[in-house]
C-alpha cells in the first residue's frame, strides 16, 4: 500500500476542517484554538469552507504546509479574522509511516513586511482597487504569507514584469518569494460589504464608508505586530465630492474629477484605516505641538468646538504627567457607515466615532471617559502576545484622569469597582492576557488594574517616569512587549523592586491571586495560593493600641506580619488597591 504524502495530509486536514465532525477534525489537527472554532461552527450551524492545502517545502521526514479555511457568516473582514487560528503555516513530520502536524509557524517567522507603497482608489458604495508594492524579507525558502480579505479578487502578483507563483484562499495569501529582501506588486479589487449590520470592520455606503485594518483590506499578519510593522506610503483617490482620511497625517490635491490624498507613516504600523464621507466639513486646530483635524458633519454632536476643547483638556492632563508624545497629528472622524453610537476605536493617529456620541464621558454605575480613552492611545504602542494590555489596558487606566477632573474622586472609585467586578464576572480563571491576540476584552479591566497596581508598587513619581520612558521607546521602535514595560519600570524603581517578577504573573496567569489572613497573637499570616504573585499588600488590624496598618511584600505561600500587640479582625487591602480574591 502506498504511503501517505505530506500533500495527502494537507488535503485531509482542510477537507475535515470544512466537512468533518469535531472528533474527525481533532484526530488530524492537534491545536486547540482552531478546534474550538470548528466546535463553535458546528454548534451555531455556521458553514465552513476549505481553502489552501499546499506543501511549500519537503525534506525527507519534514515538511512545511500552508493550510486555510473559512466560515462565511459575518462580513468578509470578520470572516477572514475569525478563522485566523486555522489559516496559517504548519510544520509536519513523518513518523511511523504517517504524516502529522507538529507545529504552527507564525507568519512573521517566515517573512517580515518592511514597507507598503499603496495606490488605492475608493469607489463609494462599491469597493476598492488596490495596487500594493510590498517589500519583504524572507528568512527561509518558504515564501511569504499574509492575511487578506477572502473576497479580494487578485489581478496579478508581479516582481517587475515577471509573474510570481502565488496561492490565495481562505483569507490567506501565499507568494513564492526568494530568501532575503525582495519586492513585488500585488494588484486586486475588493467589493466592500454594504452593511449597516455587521459594519464594525467595514461598510461602504453611498454617503459614507470605512474599512478598518481588521477588514484586512490590505495584507498583514495579525494584531501582535510581530513581523508586519512596516513603513506605509499611500496615494488614495476618491471622487472629488468626497472627503477621506487614511488614519495618518495627510495632504491632498484635486486632479480633475478626483481628490488625491497622500500620506505616509512617521513610525512603522501594521495596518491602516480608511474612512470617507461626502458631507464632512473638515476643521483644523493646533493644540500645542499637535495638528488636530476634525472630519465631521455640521450636525455631529458634540460639535467641533467641544471636541477641540476636550482634546485640549485630555492632552494636557496626560502630557503633564507623562510628557507630550511625539505624535504631531491627531484626527477625529465621524463614520456614518458604522452602526451604533459612541467613540468606537482608535487607528494609527485618528479616533473614529459612530453615530452621534453626544458626550465624552459618563459617571454612574459604569463611569467611563470614552474619548479620553482613545486619545490616550497616542502615548503607547504594543507588540507581542500582550500587545492589547499595553494599548487597551493603558488607555482604560488613563480614563481615570478625565473622570477625576470632571466628576471627582467618587467617580474614580466607582470606575475601579466596575473594572474589578467586570474582570471577575467575565475573565478570572478563563483567560490570560498573554493569549489575548484577538482582543477578547480582558485587556481592558485586568490591564487597567495592572497599570494601577504598578503605580502603587512603584509610587506615583517613579510610575510617571516609567510610562514616559515606555511611551518614548514604544513609539520610537514600533511597539514593544510587556518586557519593555518591565525594563522601563526597573530603570525607575527602588533597588529592591523586581519589575519582571511583579508583572509576569499578571500577564501570564489566568487567575488573580487569592489571599487569606489569619491572626495568631500579635502575628498575622498572609497566605497565597499558587501560582505565586509578588505584590505589596497592606494589612489592617485592630490591636490594643487601636487600628494599625502594615505594608508588606507577598512573594510566596506565606508571609508573617508582626503587629504591636494581639490582633483581631485582620483585613487585606482595606483601600481596594489590588485586584485580588480575598
Amino acid at each position: 500500500m502506498a504511503q501517505d504524502t505530506a500533500l495527502d495530509l494537507a488535503q485531509k486536514v482542510v477537507k475535515l476542517w470544512s466537512e468533518g465532525t469535531e472528533a474527525d477534525f481533532a484526530a488530524v489537527y492537534p491545536f486547540q484554538p482552531a478546534r474550538e472554532v470548528v466546535a463553535a461552527s458546528i454548534k451555531e450551524k455556521i458553514a465552513r469552507k476549505g481553502g489552501l492545502a499546499k506543501v511549500v517545502q519537503e525534506n525527507g521526514s519534514s515538511a512545511v504546509l500552508v493550510l486555510s479555511g473559512l466560515t462565511p457568516a459575518f462580513n468578509s473582514g470578520d470572516d477572514t479574522w475569525w478563522t485566523h487560528s486555522f489559516s496559517g503555516i504548519y510544520r509536519a513530520q513523518l513518523s511511523d509511516g504517517r504524516w502529522k502536524l507538529t507545529e504552527t509557524i507564525p507568519l512573521g517567522a517566515v517573512a517580515k513586511i518592511q514597507a507598503h507603497h499603496l495606490k488605492v482608489s475608493i469607489r463609494p458604495a462599491f469597493g476598492l482597487t488596490v495596487e500594493d508594492r510590498i517589500q519583504v524579507t524572507s528568512s527561509e525558502k518558504l515564501g511569504f504569507a499574509a492575511r487578506l480579505n477572502h473576497a479580494a479578487k487578485i489581478e496579478s502578483v508581479r516582481a517587475g514584469t515577471r509573474e510570481l507563483p502565488y496561492a490565495f484562499g481562505g483569507g490567506l495569501l501565499w507568494v513564492d518569494v526568494p530568501v532575503g529582501q525582495s519586492e513585488f506588486t500585488l494588484k486586486y479589487s475588493l467589493e466592500v460589504d454594504e452593511g449597516p449590520n455587521n459594519s464594525n470592520s467595514g461598510a461602504f455606503l453611498r454617503k459614507a464608508g470605512h474599512v478598518r485594518g481588521q477588514y484586512f483590506w490590505h495584507p498583514f499578519f495579525d494584531f501582535t505586530r510581530n513581523g508586519d510593522d512596516a513603513d506605509f506610503e499611500i496615494e488614495l483617490r476618491i471622487p472629488r465630492e468626497y472627503q477621506a482620511t487614511t488614519s495618518l497625517a495627510q495632504s491632498e490635491r484635486l486632479e480633475g474629477a478626483e481628490r488625491v490624498i497622500a500620506a505616509k507613516t512617521t513610525r512603522p504600523a501594521s495596518e491602516l484605516t480608511l474612512v470617507y464621507d461626502r458631507a464632512w466639513e473638515v476643521k483644523t486646530a493646533q493644540v500645542e505641538k499637535v495638528h488636530l483635524d476634525l472630519f465631521v458633519t455640521p450636525q455631529f454632536q458634540p460639535d467641533a468646538k467641544a471636541i477641540e476643547d476636550e482634546f485640549r483638556s485630555v492632552y494636557g492632563l496626560l502630557s503633564q504627567r507623562f510628557g507630550a508624545p511625539e505624535s504631531g497629528y491627531f484626527g477625529v472622524v465621524e463614520a456614518r457607515s458604522k452602526e451604533g453610537n459612541g467613540w468606537h476605536f482608535a487607528a494609527n493617529q485618528i479616533v473614529v466615532a459612530a453615530g452621534w456620541p453626544q458626550v465624552f464621558s459618563i459617571r454612574g454605575n459604569r463611569p467611563h471617559a470614552s474619548l479620553g480613552h482613545e486619545i490616550a492611545h497616542l502615548w503607547t504602542d504594543g507588540a507581542g502576545p500582550a500587545a492589547n494590555f499595553l494599548r487597551e489596558g493603558w488607555a482604560t487606566y488613563a480614563e481615570t484622569f478625565t473622570l477625576e477632573k470632571e466628576y471627582g474622586a467618587a467617580a474614580v472609585r466607582a470606575f475601579w469597582k466596575y473594572q474589578s467586578d467586570d474582570y471577575f464576572r467575565q475573565f478570572d480563571g478563563k483567560a490570560a492576557i498573554v493569549h489575548d491576540d484577538s482582543n477578547s476584552g480582558i485587556a481592558y479591566p485586568k490591564g487597567s488594574w495592572i497599570f494601577r497596581m504598578l503605580e502603587d508598587a512603584l509610587g506615583t513619581p517613579a510610575f510617571q517616569k516609567t510610562i514616559t520612558e515606555f511611551s518614548r521607546r514604544s513609539l520610537a521602535h514600533a511597539g514593544g512587549g510587556w518586557e519593555l514595560l518591565a525594563e522601563c519600570a526597573q530603570h525607575n524603581a527602588p533597588a529592591d523592586f523586581d519589575a519582571n517578577a511583579f508583572l509576569r504573573p499578571w500577564v501570564e496567569e489566568k487567575s488573580a491571586p487569592r489571599l487569606t489572613a489569619q491572626a495568631d497573637g500579635s502575628k498575622v499570616t498572609v497566605r497565597q495560593e499558587a501560582p505565586f504573585f509578588s505584590i505589596p499588600v497592606t494589612i489592617e488590624a485592630s490591636t490594643t493600641s487601636g487600628t494599625e496598618r502594615k505594608r508588606v511584600w507577598i512573594k510566596g505561600a506565606e508571609t508573617a506580619v508582626e503587629f504591636s500587640s494581639a490582633v483581631a479582625s485582620p483585613r487585606i487591602d482595606p483601600d481596594g488597591l489590588l485586584l485580588v480574591r480575598k
